[in-house]
């Protein structure tokens, strides 16, 4: 599934910074995609604030995963996920890719979004395991667009 993600360098010509960004984004699609998946999550209804906390995390699970491999290219994280974004939802609207740049990643919703994934993303980071703040976001604000109850197994107590 993510084997184009790690096409070799020297083959696809890309940059380096591409490069780490598809490794990255590979990451974090393999641990975030079978949660997503599992919740049927309705991303072409999301209202704004919730397509930015949902853009938030996944940037923010990739800002720990870049500090660990020392990357120093702002870019890389955002990159990264839009990378994610498209391999979660590869039939998804072109805004909501665009939503990276424009001006919902200056909302609230994105900057708690982002405080999510990074909790996660560091907790992955240091030992291994994928957090719980993607399902709690899905439990408190996506129950609306999302089967909730296939993934509630799995949220803590």
């Amino acid at each position: 599934m993510f084997q184009r993600l790690y096409e070799v360098h020297e083959v696809t010509q890309e940059t380096k910074a591409l490069a780490t960004a598809r490794k990255i984004a590979a990451i974090v699609a393999s641990l975030v995609l079978p949660t997503i998946a599992r919740s049927e999550l309705a991303y072409s209804a999301l209202p704004d604030a919730l397509e930015a906390k949902l853009v938030g995390y996944l940037k923010g699970f990739c800002l720990p995963i870049c500090a660990a491999w020392q990357v120093d290219d702002a870019d890389v994280p955002t990159a990264a996920t839009g990378l994610v974004i498209t391999l979660m939802f590869p039939d998804s609207p072109a805004s909501f890719s665009a939503s990276i740049d424009g001006l919902i990643a200056g909302s609230e919703a994105f900057r708690i979004g982002v405080d999510a994934g990074r909790r996660d993303g560091e907790l992955y980071r240091t030992t291994g395991r994928k957090g719980t703040a993607l399902l709690q976001i899905l439990a408190n604000d996506f129950r609306g667009f999302c089967d909730y109850s296939k993934v509630a197994a799995d949220a803590p107590a």
